[in-house]
């Protein structure tokens, strides 16, 4: 018998492995035979379609350039238009029109949406009817990092579901399986969000920080190894974070290894400096995604930090 469910929205911190999971929920419905559990088998006719990229009652509704980067679409030939970073009207239309076909399979369908946000109004306005009233059979899963950017009308029509950070000794094992050199630290880096493309983008950088800061390096050498200006920016926010923790007699989120380094640091400025410190920065947070050289963006956050001196170690 035929089954309408309610479109589910997963949500969750970026890194943490929220497209993976889409992608199993989507093998798990989808399977043809699956286990006690409920999970797919990956080895039923549907599983081997699923693998090969070829089931036709799978559809993934992705920005261009995301699609490319997760492997399913391939890159545009060379001198093409760059690929989009939004979710189109048209292609919305595109998924809209395929949920209405019947199942190759005689089965369950899935729409995946990823990520939600990457549709403007018009774009999510052209899915609301569908989610309101989606074929029988056809599951809808979709996913963002950013819940406050999703529209209320379509927040309103999915069933919402946090996605948590990963435990921290499965973080520390899928870090080891990559043969990562250092998986404490760069799993305190980034919170366990080790799903990222790069869960280690800044550390280095934030590390050679410190150390200027404590008098070691040249300005010009941490400028020049600047990488680009929104993990620029990040590492510096989780550096402030870090001290503003230490200010306040709290233990480092992002840099436990340096909390003696960073309660000297923190010492060094008033707790209001610090913040409008850190409110500047969620400023070019915000505005990272403006093309700009790394090593100006760099310099002119160095300088911000300058004035800082380290107390020597007691």
């Amino acid at each position: 018998m035929s089954t309408v469910r309610a479109p589910l929205l997963l949500h969750g911190a970026a890194g943490i492995g929220l497209w993976d999971a889409l992608r199993q929920r989507a093998a798990d419905a989808l399977c043809e035979s699956p286990d006690a559990s409920g999970r797919a088998c990956g080895h039923c006719a549907a599983c081997r379609l699923l693998s090969a990229g070829t089931h036709p009652d799978r559809f993934a509704l992705l920005p261009e350039a995301l699609a490319v980067d997760l492997g399913e679409a391939e890159p545009a030939e060379r001198g093409a238009s760059p690929p989009s970073r939004d979710i189109s009207i048209d292609a919305v239309r595109r998924l809209v029109a395929w949920s209405h076909a019947t199942s190759h399979r005689g089965r369950a369908r899935v729409a995946l949406v990823y990520p939600v946000d990457a549709m403007a109004a018009p774009a999510a306005n052209a899915l609301l009817k569908t989610l309101e009233e989606p074929p029988p059979s056809l599951y809808f899963y979709m996913g963002t990092h950013r819940l406050d950017h999703v529209l209320p009308t379509l927040r309103s029509r999915a069933l919402l579901q946090a996605m948590g950070r990963p435990e921290a000794a499965a973080a520390l094992a899928a870090l080891r399986q990559r043969d990562c050199a250092d998986p404490e630290a760069v799993a305190a880096w980034c919170r366990n969000a080790v799903h990222a493309a790069q869960p280690e983008a800044g550390l280095d950088w934030a590390l050679d920080m410190l150390a200027w800061l404590d008098g070691q390096g040249a300005r010009q050498a941490l400028v020049a190894a600047a990488p680009p200006p929104a993990v620029a920016v990040v590492a510096l926010q989780k550096i402030t974070v870090d001290a503003m923790r230490a200010r306040h007699g709290l233990a480092p989120l992002y840099l436990p290894r340096h909390a003696a380094r960073l309660r000297r640091l923190a010492a060094a400025v008033e707790p209001m400096d610090w913040l409008q410190r850190w409110q500047r920065l969620a400023r070019a947070a915000a505005e990272t995604h403006v093309a700009l050289h790394a090593g100006l963006s760099a310099e002119r956050w160095v300088l911000e930090f300058d004035h800082i001196h380290l107390p020597s170690e007691v």
